[in-house]
């Protein structure tokens, strides 16, 4: 019984009038990021993270995901319209989604793309999801203390990291 009611508490705040808004911001830059080709999730999440720096931790993580599974979307409406994936993950919608958009059912190939998007991530969070959560949280921290003691053994920090990450 505590577990729902903490359940139900956490619904509560993620589904606050605030919250959903950055979801639906989130969301819609997500898939400006991902028709982009070459752009991608990762990277416009690594583009707005200087933003998440002053908001609370639980409206920066909704919307860090909102804008990562938005990208992922995004991607399917080139490989869609224009037959060219936007991203590596959405290769297989040019299969099916590009010959329905040229037999006259753009809409339909759309919708069933964000539908599917819409339903694997919920699948994604359902199926264990804290215990992989959990494993990247560990190996982005113990990746992090490495880059960042590298970094500091060379003169100048912001030098190395931009040259290690290619910026």
């Amino acid at each position: 019984m505590e577990n729902l009611e903490a359940l139900m508490h956490g619904f509560g705040i993620a589904l606050s009038g605030n919250h959903i808004f950055l979801m639906v911001i989130g969301v819609l830059l997500g898939i400006l990021v991902g028709v982009l080709p070459g752009l991608g999730a990762p990277n416009g999440v690594s583009l707005l993270l200087p933003l998440t720096f002053g908001m609370q931790p639980v409206s920066a993580i909704i919307l860090l995901s909102s804008m990562y599974w938005g990208a992922l979307f995004g991607g399917s409406v080139t490989s869609i319209l224009f037959n060219i994936p936007g991203e590596p993950s959405s290769v297989a919608t040019t299969f099916d989604g590009y010959p329905m958009a040229r037999a006259g059912r753009p809409t339909t190939a759309l919708a069933t793309a964000f539908g599917s998007a819409a339903f694997g991530a919920l699948a994604w969070h359902k199926r264990g999801s804290l215990m992989l959560a959990a494993v990247a949280a560990i190996g982005t921290a113990l990746a992090l203390y490495l880059i960042f003691e590298l970094a500091f053994q060379i003169s100048l920090p912001r030098g190395a990291l931009g040259t290690l990450f290619g910026f």
